[in-house]
């Protein structure tokens, strides 16, 4: 029996909620760990956030997984983020099919090895007609990169603001509604810029390793309580 917060009306639950999952190395850091200790709990973290917002009813996940700035890390640190998706990633297949969720990515995933990124592609393949949540992985993405990736796309072509938006990455899932932030950092960090655009904000100052089913419900049920007006009165 899955125990959902009361205060969730499940009838107005968001359509899309996006991660900036900050905080791992500081996780660990707190806790006399390595860094990539907390890389390794964070990674379990998203497939937790992702069921129970499925759970909620919520229809989208984006999660910020890997920037494009995130190259500039150590290169020990960035390899170690692939040898956990690697051990990983046949196992959440599994879950992914279990759970109903459809995998897509927002970025540009040929920069990664060659095989991550056929098995990505892979799971991308084998959930596709997965229909009960989406998960949208933007994995070296960052949004300033994304509407350049769109604009590339014009070929000169003049357009207007909704023809524009369709030229983004993975077009078809709707503008952010809600975007949680941990780790108690308040920036967007280069994240969806153009979905954001109405989009609530919470930052949270628990890291990422220390999110919760609980903590999840209780980010639906504040946005709950916004007055969303999109410009008008």
């Amino acid at each position: 029996m899955i125990k959902i917060n009361k205060k969730i009306d499940l009838n107005k639950v968001p359509a899309h909620v996006a991660f900036i999952m900050d905080g791992n190395g500081r996780w660990a850091n707190k806790r006399g760990l390595h860094r990539h200790f907390g890389h390794r709990i964070g990674y379990t973290r998203v497939l937790m956030a992702v069921k129970r917002c499925a759970d909620i009813g919520i229809k989208v996940v984006s999660v910020y997984a890997f920037s494009t700035e995130n190259w500039n890390r150590p290169k020990e640190e960035v390899d170690e983020i692939f040898r956990i998706i690697r051990e990983n990633m046949h196992k959440d297949l599994d879950e992914f099919q279990m759970n109903g969720i459809k995998v897509v990515a927002s970025g540009d995933i040929t920069k990664f090895p060659k095989d991550l990124y056929e098995k990505l592609t892979e799971i991308i393949e084998k959930t596709k007609n997965n229909t009960r949540c989406t998960l949208n992985l933007c994995i070296n993405y960052g949004g300033r990169d994304d509407i350049v990736y769109a604009a590339n796309r014009l070929n000169g072509k003049k357009v207007t603001e909704a023809e524009f938006g369709k030229l983004l990455y993975n077009s078809d899932l709707p503008d952010l509604d809600l975007v949680v932030r941990t780790s108690g950092e308040q920036r967007v960090s280069n994240f969806m810029l153009w979905q954001m655009a109405y989009a609530e904000f919470l930052f949270i100052k628990p890291h990422w390793p220390g999110i919760s089913e609980k903590l999840v419900d209780k980010c639906i049920v504040d946005f709950q309580k916004r007055k969303r007006r999109f410009g008008k009165v």
